[in-house]
Formats: C-alpha cells, structure tokens, sequence
C-alpha cells in the first residue's frame, strides 16, 4: 500500500462546467414522490434559492491513491472491509482512490437561516445543495477517469460508507487517512454526521480491466427507505 500525498483540488463551479440539473434537484425536494407538481411558481423560487446559493457555496475535494493488493480474492484495502461485493466491485483494480468532497458550510447556514424565513427556501436549499455536491463528485471522478485513461487504465464508479456492504463507521477510516479537516475543513461529530452537511466521502478503484463503470443505480440498492430514491 502507497504512502501517497493528500492532494487538495479546488473548483470555481458553475464557471468549471458544473451544469445545474433541476430534474435532480426536484428529486432531492421529493417532488417525484408526490401529487404536487413543480409548477412556474417554484420554479421561480428555485431559481432564486440558486442565485443566493452560488455566491456561498465553495467546491472543494482532497483525495489520495493507493495502491491496491489483493490475497485470496480479496483486495487489502486501506481500511477495514471483508465484503466479497466489494471484491467484486474493484475486481481488476490494482489503485484505490479515497476522497472527500464539500460545497462549503456557508450553504448550511444559509439553510438554517431560511428554515425560520422559508420552509420552502429552505427545502431547496437542501435539495439544491445535494445536487451540487453529487456534481462535484461527478465532475470530479471524470476528470480522474480521463487522467487514468492516459495511462490506460479505467475507474470504476464510486462507492461510499454507509451504502451496500461498506458501514457507516468506516467514515473513521477515512478522516483519518486524509486528514480531511485540516484539509478541507470537514468535521465528523459522534453519531459519524459530517459538517457541512453537504459533503461526501467515496472511493473507486483504478485498473487494466477494473468491473463496473456504470453509475450506481437506485434499483441495485438494498436501501429502499432511503428518502432520495429514484422511482422513475
């Protein structure tokens, strides 16, 4: 296993091509789930909400590259995991990268703010927020996906604590390996929630032949209660 360098990418956003997805936002709003339809009304809010919002949020990733050893099947990660889904999900990998990614913590408290002034600002501050940093680690991963093509190799999809086999607790794991506060400024209180909110970590691996480069799909996840679960 690489002792690698935390390497720190920072992003301006919208200006860096991060395309704004309403569809998505709609659908961390939970609109998709309702009889309530996103009308020109809330449209012209959302709108609004994202305006105020871009002049808060900032886009930042830390990250590291290990390289990744595999005994008997399995692959000696940098933390602990004995999934044979796992396994099969890094299948030809022979790196493993780990990052963090966050929007900021000014989106919280522009939340917070608008949570006494409007709840339904603050539901799309919400919602907007999770579709920013999913862009963020979209944006991200290609811009990886497209280095390692230079060395002919391929990435899978990312992969995340608290989804599929991976615990919640694994989330130790990762502050520790990229010392994510000092870097970019996220903390992790006791019951492993993360400050700002709006943050992510994942890792994915990197090979000759790696298994899955297809986005994690809402209908091949076990956790059907979750509140931002695509039913289309």
């Amino acid at each position: 296993m690489s002792d690698s360098a935390v390497f720190v990418q920072q992003y301006k956003g919208i200006e860096d091509g991060f395309a704004i997805n309403k569809r998505e936002i709609q659908r961390y709003a939970g609109y998709f789930r309702t009889d309530i339809g996103f009308d020109e009304e809330l449209d012209r809010i959302l709108n609004e909400v994202i305006d105020e919002a871009n002049e808060k949020i900032s886009y930042k990733v830390c990250y590291r590259r290990f390289n990744l050893e595999w005994n008997d099947g399995m692959p000696k990660l940098p933390f602990e995991c004995n999934s044979q889904k796992i396994a099969n999900f890094l299948k030809g990998s022979s790196n493993v990268v780990l990052f963090a990614a966050t929007i900021g913590l000014d989106i919280d408290r522009l939340i917070a703010r608008y949570q006494k002034l409007s709840p339904v600002k603050a539901l799309l501050l919400q919602a907007y927020g999770a579709e920013r940093v999913e862009c963020l680690c979209d944006k991200f991963c290609s811009e990886f996906k497209a280095k390692v093509a230079l060395e002919s190799m391929k990435c899978t999809t990312r992969y995340s604590p608290g989804y599929g086999e991976l615990p919640l607790d694994r989330q130790v794991d990762f502050f520790n390996l990229l010392e994510i506060n000092r870097h970019i400024g996220i903390s992790l209180n006791d019951s492993l929630l993360m400050t700002p909110s709006k943050s992510v970590t994942a890792f994915f691996g990197i090979g000759d032949c790696v298994g899955s480069e297809e986005k994690h799909k809402c209908s091949d996840c076990t956790k059907t209660d979750c509140e931002f679960r695509n039913v289309n």
